[in-house]
This record gives C-alpha cells, sequence and structure tokens, in this order.
C-alpha cells in the first residue's frame, strides 16, 4: 500500500468511533420514530425522511467550501471519558425506559429526535467551521418533519380544518345545484350524512406537502425565497386536493347514495396524494435556479471529504466518543431488560371479553375505512339489529391490544365525537350499571338530537378489563393537561381497551328509551372474562 493509501485508512479508521456513534444515535432515532410511521397514517411518509436526509447531507457535504479550521483540545483523561459515558448512558437508559413505557410520549420522541441532531451538527461545526454547520442544517433539520406533532398542537389544527372542509365543501355543492348542510364536520345530503373525519379533514395531506414541498426545495437547490414561495404552494395544494376529494366524495354520495362512497374512497385518497406530489414536483421544476450542483460530488468529492473530516478529530474526543456509545447501547439494552421485566409482572388482556352471540338474527355491516383507519382496533364489529320487540338498533364492538397507542383510544367518546358530525348532546352522560353474564358492567347513556331526530347511544370502555370512569376530557387524554389518577396509564401491557356500544334512534314524539338499548345490547353480546 502507497504512503498516501496507508495516510488515508488512518484517516478512516481514527474517525470510525465518532462514525459509529452518530450511526447508533441516528438508529435509535429512527426506530423510535417508525413507531408512529408504522400505527399512525398521518406520518407514514416518515420512511422516505431518513434516505433523504442521508442524500441532502452528502451532497452538501461534497459541494460547500469547508473552512480550514483546527479546534484545540486538550489531553482529556480516560477517566473524564469513561465519565462521560456513564452520565450519557444514563440519560439514554431514562430516555429509553420512558420511551418503552410510554411515559410523555410526545416530549420523549422530541428529546431522542434532538440528540443526533445536535451531535451531528456538533461535529460539522468542529471538523467543518461556521460553513459546514450552516450548509448541513437544514438536510439534518429535516427530521424533524417525520416527529410526531405535539396533540395540543395537531388535534386544534385537525378540528378547525374538519370543520373548514365541511363548510367549503358545502358552498362549493350549492354552486353546483347540490342542497347541503353543514353541522359541524357533518355535510347533511338528501341520501344521507357525509362525515368528515379526522382522516378526512386534510391534516395528512397538509404533513405530506410541508415535508414533500421542503424536500423539494432541496431536491431542486431553489434559493431561501424560493424554497418559502414552494412551500406556501405545497400547503396550498395540500389543501385545494384533500377539498376536491370530498367534493367528488359528496358528490357521489348524492348521485349514488352513500354506500356508494365506500367504493372510491381509497382511491380518492391514494390519487389526492398522488395528485399532490407530482404538483408539488412540477411547481419546483418552474421554481429552480439555473444553478446546479457539480456532478460526480458521490464518489470522489465525498470520499475526499470523509477523510478530511475523519483526520480533524484527535484520538480525545475519539476515546470520549467510543465510551459515549458503548455507554449508550448499554442503556438501552438495560432499559429493554427493565421494561420486559416489568411488563412480564403484568396481568394482561390479550383477547377481548366481550363476544357476538351468533344465534341471534343480525346484519354484520362493514365499516367504513376512513373510521376503521381513524380507530386503529385489533378487531371490531359493527352489528345492525332488526328485533321484533325491540325494533332497530346498532351496536359496535372493538378491542384494542395492549399498544401505546392506547393512549389515544379514550379520546373517540360519543361526546367529543358525535358533535363532530352534527349531533347535540341534549343532556349529561348518564352511568348506569347493567348485569352481563352474571356480573355488573359500567356503561353511560348519551342522549343526541339533529334536527327533529334523536339518538341514544349506550357506551362503555374497559381498559385491561377493568372499567374507565368519564372523569376526563380530551386534553388530559392527548396528554396536552394533566390526567385524573383514573386515566393514569404506564406501560403498553396495561394499555388493552374494549369499547362496546349500541345506538338507537327516534323522535321528539317517540323518543329512545334506554330499556330498548340495553335489551337489544345484551341480545347482541355476552361476556366471558375467561376467554384468552
Amino acid at each position: 500500500m502507497s504512503a498516501k493509501g496507508k495516510r488515508h485508512s488512518g484517516w478512516i479508521e481514527q474517525g470510525t468511533q465518532l462514525w459509529a456513534l452518530l450511526l447508533v444515535a441516528w438508529v435509535w432515532a429512527i426506530w423510535s420514530c417508525a413507531e408512529y410511521w408504522r400505527g399512525n397514517p398521518n406520518y407514514s411518509d416518515g420512511w422516505i425522511v431518513p434516505v433523504l436526509i442521508f442524500a441532502y447531507a452528502a451532497r452538501r457535504l461534497a459541494l460547500v467550501q469547508i473552512e480550514d479550521v483546527s479546534q484545540p483540545v486538550g489531553n482529556v483523561p480516560i477517566w473524564l471519558s469513561v465519565f462521560f459515558g456513564i452520565v450519557a448512558g444514563a440519560l439514554i437508559f431514562a430516555l429509553e425506559l420512558a420511551r418503552e413505557q410510554v411515559w410523555h410520549p410526545i416530549i420523549v420522541i422530541w428529546t431522542i429526535a434532538f440528540i443526533p441532531i445536535a451531535l451531528t451538527l456538533g461535529v460539522s461545526w468542529f471538523a467543518g467551521g461556521t460553513k459546514l454547520l450552516v450548509a448541513e442544517s437544514f438536510p439534518i433539520l429535516f427530521f424533524l418533519t417525520a416527529v410526531p406533532w405535539p396533540p395540543r398542537f395537531e388535534q386544534p389544527i385537525t378540528a378547525g380544518l374538519m370543520q373548514l372542509v365541511a363548510a367549503a365543501t358545502t358552498g362549493l355543492l350549492h354552486s353546483f345545484g347540490i342542497p347541503a348542510q353543514t353541522a359541524g364536520g357533518a355535510i347533511t345530503l338528501r341520501n344521507g350524512v357525509v362525515g368528515v373525519t379526522e382522516a378526512c379533514s386534510g391534516i395528512r395531506s397538509l404533513q405530506t406537502g410541508i415535508m414533500f414541498g421542503s424536500a423539494m426545495g432541496e431536491w431542486f437547490w431553489l434559493l431561501v425565497w424560493r424554497r418559502i414561495t414552494l412551500l406556501v404552494i405545497a400547503i396550498g395544494l395540500a389543501l385545494c386536493t384533500n377539498l376536491i376529494r370530498t367534493i367528488v366524495l359528496s358528490s357521489q354520495a348524492e348521485w349514488h347514495g352513500l354506500d356508494a362512497v365506500e367504493g372510491i374512497h381509497d382511491l380518492t385518497g391514494t390519487l389526492a396524494v398522488v395528485v399532490l406530489v407530482i404538483a408539488i414536483w412540477l411547481c419546483g421544476v418552474a421554481l429552480r435556479s439555473k444553478q446546479r450542483p457539480a456532478a460526480g460530488f458521490y464518489s470522489e468529492n465525498l470520499a475526499v471529504r470523509l477523510r478530511s473530516l475523519a483526520a480533524a478529530f484527535p484520538i480525545t474526543i475519539q476515546r470520549a466518543a467510543a465510551a459515549i456509545m458503548v455507554a449508550g447501547i448499554l442503556g438501552i439494552a438495560i432499559a429493554q431488560i427493565v421494561s420486559a421485566k416489568i411488563e412480564a409482572g403484568d396481568q394482561t388482556q390479550t383477547a377481548s371479553f366481550f363476544s357476538v352471540r351468533e344465534t341471534q338474527p343480525q346484519t354484520r355491516v362493514r365499516l367504513p375505512r376512513d373510521v376503521w383507519n381513524e380507530l386503529h382496533p385489533s378487531s371490531g364489529e359493527y352489528i345492525r339489529v332488526r328485533d321484533p320487540q325491540w325494533g332497530a338498533g346498532e351496536t359496535f364492538h372493538f378491542f384494542w391490544k395492549p399498544s401505546p397507542w392506547n393512549h389515544f383510544v379514550l379520546v373517540h367518546r360519543p361526546d367529543i365525537c358525535m358533535p363532530g358530525i352534527g349531533w347535540k348532546m341534549t343532556g349529561a352522560p348518564e352511568p348506569i350499571t347493567i348485569e352481563f353474564s352474571g356480573g355488573q358492567k359500567q356503561f353511560y347513556l348519551f342522549r343526541f338530537r339533529r334536527g327533529e331526530i334523536e339518538a341514544l347511544e349506550l357506551w362503555g370502555v374497559w381498559r385491561n378489563g377493568e372499567a374507565v370512569p368519564l372523569d376526563n376530557q380530551p386534553d388530559q387524554i392527548l396528554r396536552a393537561a394533566a390526567a385524573p389518577s383514573t386515566l393514569q396509564l404506564e406501560g403498553k401491557r396495561r394499555s388493552a381497551t374494549e369499547i362496546v356500544a349500541c345506538v338507537i334512534g327516534g323522535n321528539r314524539d317517540r323518543p329512545p328509551d334506554a330499556e330498548r338499548a340495553i335489551a337489544i345490547l345484551k341480545s347482541v353480546f355476552e361476556y366471558s372474562p375467561a376467554r384468552e
């Protein structure tokens, strides 16, 4: 091997510990966010973000003019490196245990996300000075577009979008000669009611627009003001494509009935996203600068820069990086073991306790896809009943296996969701105890009115087989406000959740009564806590 080759090999070997530390930090952050990317369709675009980060960071590293900086670093004693490692390991252990046990999940996930960001920006500044720090800031901070939004920020936007989309759709339907009325997030047509749920509010399109608009600004190497212009256009396109989709679905319901909406619901959603992405790309092409990045930077330029960066770090920093990396891996591993032991000591519900009586005449109905995607249950049934004695009713049963997402299941309560689709509550929820298979089960009665129609919903919720009192508010469920003791939930395995409900209708002359709802509910479901 030549002297030059040996020198380059030494540089790469000298930087191995630091690169390994950055790799471990990024893998941890991506792994932590992946749980949200898998479970929440609003963040499913997050999978592409790490790939774009690597590509954009590599391009900028190859093109930027790095300052010739030399950061003086004294001789760091080994004991101090070990001390840094212990402190970092303890912090990482606490964060990983909090993530596994779902303690303040949004605060934890954002803290974990900022660790590789801070480390990478620090390395950029130390090795390349201010120019490299500024150059790498965008691709590194771009990771934040894939981190879940805090509920106290996301929920008001979602609620506002639901009402805005419903109102705008109604106005446009009127201009097309289609009579429609808006009540909250519901659009009343001649053939029925089309509800603008969270899944149809446009929040996913908005998040996709922000992510892809920012990505295309970097892809086309746009100037700052053109990036801002593209981002604003992307947000506008996201809102418009979702509005067009809602108009199409409402028109389909008006012309062909509500059942026809289900047939094109997913197709229109996919088309809206495809059109949004193509439109943002075309706008990026129109706004792109005449300047082009230098060709061939993925090979020679990038390799040279990596070797020069590795040579900028003395052995003392490499030693500290190695100590922090080893301590961090140990902290994550120990947190996983401790969490597993905690969960193993819990008695966990792994299957639903309520089941359907197959002997009763009933009609199973497929739950609308947008509702299913919004609830994310492990299993569920939607059953319509027409009893000769008790009349018609609709029953629901959902079960969620242990999961960190079950912290947010309780926000889907009748008094929270029904007003969003045009129903007005006519009184406070009433607690009621119903005997099921020899046991007493806690339910609640909710009464609603929409125009001349009245509805009564019998609703109950249990966590790990224990009834959940109705003493909480949406902000408490979403961790935006302090929760009561009955809502405190730590760990995933104690979070199995089950909801059973029955809805019956009536009018002012013949209002729905609780006796009918109870009879229909008991005719459809049976309770067996021994089921596994």
